[in-house]
């Protein structure tokens, strides 16, 4: 599934192989999911290429196809688990720090940058802690 963020309330954006069709998709979503399709608009996207230093080509992004789904009764997106949110948080610090290194920068962070890694370090660290426990 894709979060697009410019679909009605009863639209549902996925990603599908370049081979499926508008009746795969639909018999799909309907056994699968158990809801009422009205719709299935689709969308197919090319292979992006990109020209490596030699002159090779390279694929950046392959091929791929997007189903807009539209359903009788509104789509409620899942809540995400928890470990998730920690895990992607983390990430996004990680990668902010990283950046600064990459760049050749000798600085530490905001005080406020640090404080909230130590907190989702804790946070992911507590959890393991306690899966481990259990076993």
């Amino acid at each position: 599934m894709i979060r697009a963020p410019n679909l009605q309330p009863n639209q549902v954006a996925f990603k599908v192989p370049p081979s499926c069709n508008k009746f795969d998709i639909h018999s799909y979503i309907t056994n699968i999911y158990g809801v009422e399709v009205q719709e299935v608009r689709t969308m197919n996207y090319a292979t992006e290429h990109k020209k490596a230093r030699g002159g090779s080509m390279e694929v950046k992004t392959p091929s791929y196809k997007k189903a807009i789904i539209t359903l009788n009764e509104t789509f409620e997106w899942p809540k995400g688990p928890e470990w998730c949110e920690l895990e992607q948080e983390q990430g996004k610090l990680g990668s902010k720090a990283a950046g600064r290194k990459m760049k050749g920068w000798r600085f530490r962070g905001t005080e406020e940058e640090r404080n909230k890694l130590k907190i989702v370090n804790d946070k992911i660290q507590a959890k393991m802690e306690a899966e481990h426990s259990k076993k």
